[in-house]
């Protein structure tokens, strides 16, 4: 048999270094991209970005840059995107731990997720409130599309409640979604306020404001439904 390597054999080393794959790596390098993109989206601001500053920032040259982005702004959409999915995951572990009896813990509990992401990466709070709605159209539209999401997952909360109370008073005129609307904007608001303060409150004391939110809209349909 020959010493010689094959050329599949040469390929296959090529496609590895120091034991880990290139497909690895280029997601790895991905990811730093992504990290130096919410750091600097951020602070300074999407129009205030350059791929130069964001690979300085991520310590890569802009030859890996473009091994996954087109340009700045695929790489913001993928900020965006990283920072609502990780958000969805962890609101949605909290719906998949409450009990029959814990909407109000679940309520508060997923609260403290929402603003303690915040609080702990105050850059994704203006990327998620503030960026998004200055880059494009289609920015515009992706962040109605996620804000729906979230609407969806607080309806599932909602819902019970209202078809409590329609059972209690056939000509109350009440719909979920728009009602899980009003209480996703209202977080959202009150999120926002909050990061231009520079998230100095404690969670725990935003999390009391906003509670005092829900549980009015969880009384008003409790009570009206026993009033009735």
């Amino acid at each position: 048999m020959s010493s010689t390597k094959t050329v599949a054999a040469v390929k296959a080393e090529g496609r590895r270094y120091r034991g880990v794959s290139n497909e690895v790596r280029t997601a790895e390098r991905r990811m730093k991209l992504i990290d130096a993109g919410i750091k600097m989206f951020g602070s300074i601001g999407y129009h205030a970005a350059t791929v130069k500053g964001l690979c300085q920032e991520a310590g890569l040259t802009e030859r890996y840059f473009y091994e996954s982005f087109p340009n700045a702004e695929a790489l913001f959409t993928a900020c965006y995107l990283h920072i609502t999915d990780t958000l969805r995951g962890r609101l949605q572990q909290v719906l998949m731990g409450m009990g029959d009896e814990g909407l109000e813990e679940a309520t508060m509990t997923g609260l403290t997720v929402f603003f303690t992401q915040f609080k702990e990466q105050p850059e994704a709070a203006r990327i998620l409130l503030v960026e998004v709605l200055t880059v494009n159209r289609h920015l515009e539209e992706l962040s109605l599309k996620t804000l729906y999401s979230f609407v969806e997952m607080l309806e599932a909360l909602a819902k019970p409640l209202i078809e409590q109370r329609a059972k209690g008073d056939p000509n109350a005129h009440l719909d979920s979604t728009l009602l899980a609307s009003g209480l996703v904007g209202s977080v959202l608001y009150m999120a926002a306020r909050w990061a231009l303060d520079g998230c100095r409150q404690p969670v725990e004391h935003v999390v009391e404001n906003a509670m005092l939110i829900f549980r009015g809209v969880g009384f008003s349909l409790v009570g009206g439904a026993q009033r009735v």
